[in-house]
Order: structure tokens, then sequence, then C-alpha cells
């Protein structure tokens, strides 16, 4: 059988608006998924150097840096079975207006984790925990006679 002959014959994928009373089973999203979704949702975010703070930030350089793979990092779900909220801890780029940066990630977590995960997201809690300063400016601000 031919590649194009397996795909004449394989089911069709229904519609995504299409409810059939008749299918039955149930979906679980794990809190890790929604965590995940929430995360690359608050990175993409312009103002944000990274997720975590503290000892949780140190170790998911660490893993980043030997190549596992920590984005959920700085994020931590509550999943209900219609409803989910999202806690976020994240360090700032220097210059950027911290509450403008938190507004930004609170609407795209909110957006992405509702349309992605399809449960109504009662908050968003965002805690800047530290802002991240280049080190130019640290030279800057340490010996002005460097400007």
């Amino acid at each position: 059988m031919t590649s194009l002959e397996s795909r004449a014959t394989a089911p069709a994928v229904p519609h995504r608006d299409r409810h059939d009373e008749d299918m039955a089973g149930t979906t679980q999203i794990a809190d890790a998924a929604a965590a995940r979704i929430a995360a690359l949702a608050a990175r993409r975010v312009p103002g944000v150097h990274t997720l975590g703070a503290g000892t949780p930030r140190a170790i998911g350089a660490i893993r980043e840096a030997v190549g596992a793979d920590d984005t959920r990092s700085g994020v931590r779900v509550e999943l209900g079975s219609r409803q989910i909220a999202v806690d976020i801890v994240l360090v700032a780029e220097f210059g950027e207006p911290l509450r403008e940066t938190a507004e930004l990630v609170r609407a795209a977590v909110h957006h992405d984790v509702e349309r992605l995960v399809g449960l109504q997201v009662t908050e968003v809690n965002v805690e800047i925990a530290d802002v991240h300063v280049p080190d130019r400016h640290l030279a800057r601000a340490e010996r002005p006679d460097l400007v």
C-alpha cells in the first residue's frame, strides 16, 4: 500500500466544532501541561528576562545548561474541573515598566491558557521577584567615569 492509498483509507479527523453525543470518555489535563502553556506565554512577553526566582531559577539554569527542559520553572497552577488559577514568578529586564510588564504577562497567560487548555482562567497572579541588570549597566552605575 502506498502512502497515498493509506491516507485515502484513513478515517477522517472530526471537525473541531462537532459535538457528538455518542462519543464517550474523559479528558484530563495535567498540571505540568497547563503550567508549560502558561510559562511559554509569559516568556514571550517583552520585558520578561526569565521565570522563577532564587534557588529554583539557579537550578533551572543548571538544567538548561545540561540540555534538560525546565520551561515550567516559576509557574504554579491550580486546576479545577472547569477553572484554573495561575501564579507566575519572574525576573524583569531593567528599564521595562514593571506594572506594564506584569499586565502584559497576565493578558498573554490568560489568553493562551483559556484557548489551549480550555478552562476558564479565574486569576493570573504575577510576582516580579527581581530585575535583571545587564553587565554594561552595572559597570556604569559602579564606575561613572566609564561613561
